[in-house]
Protein backbone atom coordinates (compact mmCIF):
# COMPACT_ATOMS: atom_id res chain seq x y z
CA UNK A 1 0.00 0.00 0.00
CA UNK A 2 3.03 2.43 0.68
CA UNK A 3 4.65 1.61 -1.85
CA UNK A 4 1.65 2.29 -4.36
CA UNK A 5 1.16 5.48 -2.39
CA UNK A 6 4.56 6.68 -3.11
CA UNK A 7 4.80 6.27 -6.58
CA UNK A 8 1.23 8.23 -6.89
CA UNK A 9 2.74 10.56 -5.06
CA UNK A 10 5.73 10.70 -7.27
CA UNK A 11 3.89 10.33 -10.64
CA UNK A 12 1.99 13.51 -9.13
CA UNK A 13 5.22 15.33 -8.77
CA UNK A 14 6.97 14.81 -12.18
CA UNK A 15 3.51 15.79 -13.80
CA UNK A 16 4.09 19.13 -11.76
CA UNK A 17 7.51 19.47 -12.48
CA UNK A 18 6.22 18.96 -16.24
CA UNK A 19 3.66 21.74 -16.03
CA UNK A 20 6.57 24.10 -14.20
CA UNK A 21 8.93 23.79 -17.15
CA UNK A 22 5.85 24.93 -19.47
CA UNK A 23 4.84 28.60 -20.56
CA UNK A 24 1.47 28.50 -19.09
CA UNK A 25 0.46 31.87 -21.36
CA UNK A 26 0.70 29.19 -24.68
CA UNK A 27 -1.71 27.40 -26.17
CA UNK A 28 0.50 24.10 -26.46
CA UNK A 29 0.47 24.14 -22.14
CA UNK A 30 -1.98 21.56 -20.31
CA UNK A 31 -2.33 24.82 -17.78
CA UNK A 32 -4.26 26.56 -20.14
CA UNK A 33 -7.09 23.48 -20.50
CA UNK A 34 -8.04 24.26 -16.79
CA UNK A 35 -8.86 27.99 -17.54
CA UNK A 36 -11.34 26.66 -20.25
CA UNK A 37 -13.27 24.10 -18.05
CA UNK A 38 -13.96 26.45 -15.49
CA UNK A 39 -15.32 29.24 -18.47
CA UNK A 40 -17.37 26.08 -19.85
CA UNK A 41 -18.58 25.21 -16.49
CA UNK A 42 -19.77 29.12 -16.39
CA UNK A 43 -21.14 29.34 -19.64
CA UNK A 44 -23.28 25.89 -18.93
CA UNK A 45 -24.99 27.65 -15.96
CA UNK A 46 -25.72 30.38 -17.65
CA UNK A 47 -27.31 28.63 -20.69
CA UNK A 48 -29.26 26.69 -18.06
CA UNK A 49 -30.48 29.72 -16.60
CA UNK A 50 -31.99 31.17 -19.89
CA UNK A 51 -34.68 27.81 -19.72
CA UNK A 52 -36.61 29.47 -17.17
CA UNK A 53 -37.47 31.83 -20.26
CA UNK A 54 -39.14 29.44 -22.08
CA UNK A 55 -42.67 31.18 -21.05
CA UNK A 56 -40.97 34.54 -22.05
CA UNK A 57 -39.95 32.94 -25.40
CA UNK A 58 -43.49 31.41 -26.05
CA UNK A 59 -44.80 35.28 -25.38
CA UNK A 60 -42.78 36.46 -28.00
CA UNK A 61 -44.44 34.15 -30.15
CA UNK A 62 -47.52 34.33 -28.74
CA UNK A 63 -49.07 36.50 -32.04
CA UNK A 64 -47.65 34.01 -34.73
CA UNK A 65 -48.39 30.29 -32.84
CA UNK A 66 -50.96 28.21 -31.55
CA UNK A 67 -52.31 29.09 -27.67
CA UNK A 68 -51.15 25.42 -26.82
CA UNK A 69 -47.35 26.51 -27.99
CA UNK A 70 -47.53 29.81 -25.14
CA UNK A 71 -49.11 27.26 -22.58
CA UNK A 72 -46.43 24.47 -23.19
CA UNK A 73 -43.53 27.07 -23.22
CA UNK A 74 -45.08 27.80 -19.35
CA UNK A 75 -44.85 24.49 -18.32
CA UNK A 76 -41.32 24.19 -19.30
CA UNK A 77 -40.77 27.05 -16.80
CA UNK A 78 -42.34 25.95 -14.42
CA UNK A 79 -40.71 22.55 -14.88
CA UNK A 80 -37.06 24.41 -14.41
CA UNK A 81 -38.34 26.33 -11.49
CA UNK A 82 -39.43 23.16 -9.71
CA UNK A 83 -36.25 21.59 -9.99
CA UNK A 84 -34.42 24.72 -9.16
CA UNK A 85 -35.56 24.79 -6.10
CA UNK A 86 -35.49 20.99 -5.25
CA UNK A 87 -31.74 21.68 -5.60
CA UNK A 88 -31.84 24.60 -3.56
CA UNK A 89 -33.31 22.45 -1.10
CA UNK A 90 -30.74 19.97 -1.37
CA UNK A 91 -28.43 22.21 -1.28
CA UNK A 92 -29.20 23.58 2.10
CA UNK A 93 -29.83 20.16 3.23
CA UNK A 94 -25.97 19.31 2.34
CA UNK A 95 -24.77 22.71 3.73
CA UNK A 96 -26.09 21.71 7.31
CA UNK A 97 -26.96 24.60 9.46
CA UNK A 98 -25.43 26.96 11.02
CA UNK A 99 -24.78 27.61 15.28
CA UNK A 100 -27.50 29.86 15.31
CA UNK A 101 -30.12 28.03 12.33
CA UNK A 102 -29.68 24.91 14.45
CA UNK A 103 -30.66 26.61 17.78
CA UNK A 104 -33.86 27.93 16.50
CA UNK A 105 -35.21 26.10 13.56
CA UNK A 106 -35.85 22.53 13.32
CA UNK A 107 -34.18 20.99 10.42
CA UNK A 108 -37.72 20.79 7.79
CA UNK A 109 -38.57 24.51 9.18
CA UNK A 110 -34.94 25.51 8.00
CA UNK A 111 -34.67 23.90 4.76
CA UNK A 112 -38.59 24.92 3.83
CA UNK A 113 -37.45 28.53 4.47
CA UNK A 114 -34.59 28.08 1.97
CA UNK A 115 -37.54 26.34 -0.91
CA UNK A 116 -39.83 28.94 -0.14
CA UNK A 117 -37.00 31.59 -0.64
CA UNK A 118 -35.92 30.35 -4.00
CA UNK A 119 -39.72 30.00 -5.16
CA UNK A 120 -40.32 33.17 -4.03
CA UNK A 121 -37.37 34.47 -5.98
CA UNK A 122 -38.01 32.26 -9.13
CA UNK A 123 -41.13 33.19 -9.32
CA UNK A 124 -40.61 36.85 -9.30
CA UNK A 125 -37.73 36.97 -11.21
CA UNK A 126 -38.30 34.28 -13.99
CA UNK A 127 -42.14 34.23 -14.28
CA UNK A 128 -44.03 37.27 -12.65
CA UNK A 129 -41.90 40.17 -13.95
CA UNK A 130 -39.96 39.04 -17.38
CA UNK A 131 -43.80 38.08 -18.65
CA UNK A 132 -45.17 41.09 -18.03
CA UNK A 133 -42.08 42.82 -19.52
CA UNK A 134 -42.60 40.33 -22.68
CA UNK A 135 -45.94 40.66 -22.89
CA UNK A 136 -45.89 44.64 -22.49
CA UNK A 137 -43.42 45.39 -25.03
CA UNK A 138 -45.08 42.51 -27.71
CA UNK A 139 -48.14 44.47 -27.27
CA UNK A 140 -46.72 47.66 -27.72
CA UNK A 141 -44.76 46.51 -30.88
CA UNK A 142 -47.98 45.41 -32.50
CA UNK A 143 -49.33 48.30 -32.57
CA UNK A 144 -46.01 50.09 -33.84
CA UNK A 145 -46.16 47.69 -36.36
CA UNK A 146 -50.27 47.74 -36.96
CA UNK A 147 -49.95 49.99 -39.88
CA UNK A 148 -46.22 48.73 -41.61
CA UNK A 149 -47.34 47.77 -45.35
CA UNK A 150 -44.86 44.79 -45.31
CA UNK A 151 -46.60 41.70 -44.04
CA UNK A 152 -43.71 39.78 -42.95
CA UNK A 153 -42.59 42.66 -41.07
CA UNK A 154 -45.77 43.42 -39.24
CA UNK A 155 -46.34 39.70 -38.63
CA UNK A 156 -42.78 39.03 -37.23
CA UNK A 157 -41.82 42.74 -35.93
CA UNK A 158 -43.69 41.79 -32.35
CA UNK A 159 -42.19 38.84 -32.10
CA UNK A 160 -38.47 39.74 -32.88
CA UNK A 161 -39.00 43.04 -30.36
CA UNK A 162 -39.87 40.27 -27.79
CA UNK A 163 -36.99 38.03 -28.45
CA UNK A 164 -34.51 40.70 -28.31
CA UNK A 165 -35.27 41.60 -24.53
CA UNK A 166 -35.17 38.01 -23.40
CA UNK A 167 -30.98 38.05 -23.67
CA UNK A 168 -31.27 40.81 -21.16
CA UNK A 169 -33.81 39.64 -18.73
CA UNK A 170 -31.62 38.01 -16.34
CA UNK A 171 -29.67 41.44 -15.87
CA UNK A 172 -32.49 43.46 -15.19
CA UNK A 173 -34.27 41.53 -12.23
CA UNK A 174 -31.93 38.60 -10.76
CA UNK A 175 -30.01 40.80 -8.68
CA UNK A 176 -32.33 43.44 -7.61
CA UNK A 177 -34.92 40.40 -6.73
CA UNK A 178 -32.56 38.44 -5.11
CA UNK A 179 -31.19 41.63 -3.03
CA UNK A 180 -35.08 42.05 -1.85
CA UNK A 181 -35.84 38.78 -1.55
CA UNK A 182 -32.65 38.03 1.16
CA UNK A 183 -33.51 40.72 3.06
CA UNK A 184 -36.99 40.06 3.39
CA UNK A 185 -36.24 36.00 4.29
CA UNK A 186 -33.31 37.99 6.29
CA UNK A 187 -36.13 40.21 8.38
CA UNK A 188 -38.26 36.87 8.58
CA UNK A 189 -35.58 34.62 10.40
CA UNK A 190 -34.83 37.55 12.66
CA UNK A 191 -38.05 37.76 13.72
CA UNK A 192 -38.52 34.08 14.49
CA UNK A 193 -35.20 34.09 16.10
CA UNK A 194 -36.67 37.32 18.60
CA UNK A 195 -39.95 35.26 19.02
CA UNK A 196 -37.95 31.93 20.57
CA UNK A 197 -35.88 34.35 22.49
CA UNK A 198 -38.78 36.32 23.93
CA UNK A 199 -40.39 32.16 25.36
CA UNK A 200 -37.13 31.10 26.14
CA UNK A 201 -36.98 34.57 28.80
CA UNK A 202 -40.75 33.58 30.15
CA UNK A 203 -40.19 30.23 30.61
CA UNK A 204 -37.24 31.39 32.99
CA UNK A 205 -39.36 32.77 35.56
CA UNK A 206 -41.45 29.68 35.33
CA UNK A 207 -38.91 26.93 36.46
CA UNK A 208 -37.76 28.99 39.25
CA UNK A 209 -40.77 29.46 40.27
CA UNK A 210 -41.88 25.61 40.14
CA UNK A 211 -37.97 25.35 41.87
Amino acid sequence: MTGTTDVTIDAAKDTVKKLAHKDANTTNSDVRYLAYGARIRTALRAATRYIAYTSDIGEAFRPVVPPWVVTAAYGVSWLYLAGDVGYESYKAHRRGPSPIEAANFSEPTRIGIAAVQRATFQSIASMALPALTIHTAVAQAKKAFKNVKNIRLRTWGPTATGLAIVPILPYLYDHPVERATERAFDWMREKIIESNRRSQLQEIPKSKTEL
